[in-house]
């Protein structure tokens, strides 16, 4: 079966009713302009017999397909993905927060969620839009994928694969985001708390090797896609502890993060300059959005007990020792000496 009738069917499948609130991928509107754009390519390859025959003297054909490019096509085109890989990116981002507040409540909100378990089975509603929000991303990351092969066929170029580069360079590649990698950790960290079937068959795509030379997170998406996430922080060189995802999409741990963009632990990547840099790809002001891991961190500490308590021990000492210089400095030039 095509892709485009695959994707016809799940968007008006048992989901319908959850995609009504969300942006996707409009294929078959993107697939319209590209078969527009093939009958410019027939006139063109027209124009150009006219051409020969009178001199070139008809500048009105000119301004059809150019075979490797299409001004219109690529105005309308990649303007409009580009619209659509933003919302999806954004509904996906702020749905998966939500998502994740459910499972590590705060104040307030913690209390109310305990009185309405009373009545409602709240990880049941985890478990049921998680999958639901991992069929999303994984459907219309394949249907830009598709598309943007599809144009660099129609057109004989390599445009699409330059916008590829784009979406990257921008953070919008949609299976690399934070918070894929969150929900992969959410439905790890459900095994082993509840035994109906429903949380194996979340967790059952996933899975996380923390002994191997590199830790690695394996994600076993629809349509055979296998992701996987490095673990390591390339600073430390140990398993991320109280990691943190910069914008640019690399891992880290709290304090390495903080020492790469000469802030203290307890002020904060927010504290950090707009000129700090990631330590890997030199891209600057990636800190301030920055993504505090908390399914992660979960999972490392549940997975690996030993090394979490130790890290933390060793963080905590780091925090009070930076605390006790940055006050006895704050103190030494107030009085004066």
């Amino acid at each position: 079966m095509k892709f485009g009738e695959t994707f016809k069917e799940y968007l008006h499948g048992d989901q319908e009713w959850f995609l009504d609130k969300f942006s996707h991928v409009e294929y078959k509107r993107l697939k319209k302009v590209l078969k527009s754009c093939r009958r410019c390519r027939a006139l063109h390859e027209g124009s150009s017999n006219i051409d020969q025959t009178d001199g070139g003297q008809n500048p009105a054909l000119s301004q059809f397909c150019q075979c490797q490019s299409c001004p219109v096509c690529d105005q309308m085109f990649f303007s409009e993905l580009m619209r659509e890989a933003t919302d999806i990116a954004g509904c996906f981002s702020s749905r998966v927060r939500h998502l994740l507040h459910l499972h590590f409540p705060t104040g307030m909100q913690r209390c109310m969620l305990r009185l309405r378990q009373c009545f409602k089975n709240d990880q049941q509603v985890l478990v049921e839009e998680g999958k639901m929000l991992i069929e999303y991303i994984t459907m219309n990351a394949i249907a830009i994928r598709k598309i943007l092969k599809k144009y660099d066929k129609i057109h004989s170029s390599a445009n699409g694969k330059n916008f590829k580069s784009k979406m990257r360079a921008e953070h919008l590649e949609l299976l690399q985001s934070p918070w894929l990698i969150e929900l992969g950790a959410l439905s790890l960290n459900f095994e082993g708390s509840d035994g109906e079937s429903a949380f194996i068959q979340f967790s059952g795509s996933f899975s996380c090797d923390l002994d191997a030379e590199e830790p690695v997170m394996t994600l076993l998406l629809p349509h055979s896609i296998k992701l996987e996430y490095n673990l390591k922080c390339a600073i430390c060189l140990e398993i991320v502890f109280n990691p943190y995802a910069l914008s640019c999409g690399h891992l880290f741990c709290k304090s390495c993060a903080c020492s790469a963009a000469s802030v203290m632990i307890f002020q904060g990547l927010k504290a950090s300059s707009p000129d700090s840099k990631c330590p890997i790809c030199r891209e600057a002001g990636v800190y301030a959005n920055a993504v505090h891991m908390l399914e992660l961190d979960l999972l490392i500490k549940r997975r690996n007990k030993d090394y979490w308590k130790e890290r933390l021990v060793a963080e905590r000492a780091e925090t009070v020792k930076q605390s006790k210089e940055f006050w006895e400095s704050q103190t030494k030039y107030v009085v004066g000496y």
